[in-house]
């Protein structure tokens, strides 16, 4: 059986099972506590981050490294194309769509953080009583705060490097001439991107369907909204609503 231990919420994880699910891969899922994770994922991949993927008697850990593991034992439907030159292509594009992944949790969490039901989704695994969640809420946010570095400044930067990756998404688009960033048909720089930026979309069905930003000020509700009606937002739901 494979388990993948995970925080529904991470983008990271979502990354993973869709590649899971594209390959047809039975698994089951895992929902470790944010905080209380680490002795799970250090003991099953001597790592302090989700997902983990546990394929029989192989632990993986890292989407990255899960996805390059899907690839070598699990070729069918592959995501990555057998000519060098697009195979090349697809890999830069994982590793640069991964790393903007990294902005866009600051960014989002720079503006949702503080939203109550962004700590019931992180705390949703423990399936703790109402009170409790209220009670574990605010020193998780700190926790949060305080570990990816999130102020005024850092979500600033964040925001124009998530600008940079919608305007690559838009760019690779046009020169590719298709629904696709490389070639013809679904890779892995299509999943890593569509996933990582997916928390902006409030699409359905998606762990991050829930999060209001409604009541959010004003000009953060404007930049939501512009991302989702520009180009590559559209192009996220797309790949959502036929690839998905």
């Amino acid at each position: 059986m494979r388990i993948l231990y995970q925080f529904p919420i991470s983008h990271y994880c979502e990354k993973s099972r869709w590649q899971l699910e594209h390959k047809g891969l039975a698994y089951e899922t895992r929902d470790l506590l944010p905080g209380a994770h680490w002795p799970r994922t250090r003991w099953l991949a001597r790592i302090g981050t989700v997902p983990v993927l546990r394929d029989g008697d192989r632990k993986v850990g890292d989407s990255t490294k899960i996805a390059y593991y899907l690839e070598k034992y699990y070729p069918e439907r592959s995501l990555i194309p057998e000519d060098a030159a697009s195979r090349h292509r697809v890999i830069e594009l994982e590793q640069q769509f991964d790393r903007l992944g990294v902005h866009l949790r600051t960014w989002m969490y720079g503006h949702v953080l503080d939203r109550p039901e962004t700590m019931e989704l992180l705390l949703a695994p423990a399936g703790m009583a109402p009170w409790l969640t209220r009670l574990l809420a605010p020193p998780l946010r700190e926790a949060i705060r305080r570990k990816y570095a999130i102020n005024p400044k850092s979500v600033v930067y964040a925001g124009e490097r998530v600008e940079d990756g919608l305007t690559l998404v838009e760019t690779l688009l046009v020169q590719n001439g298709g629904d696709y960033l490389v070639g013809d048909r679904l890779t892995l720089a299509d999943i890593t991107a569509a996933s990582l930026l997916a928390p902006m979309m409030g699409i359905a069905g998606t762990p991050w369907e829930g999060i209001e930003v409604s009541s959010l000020p004003e000009p953060v509700r404007h930049q939501f909204r512009l991302v989702r009606e520009r180009p590559a937002g559209q192009w996220v739901k797309e790949r959502y609503l036929r690839d998905r």
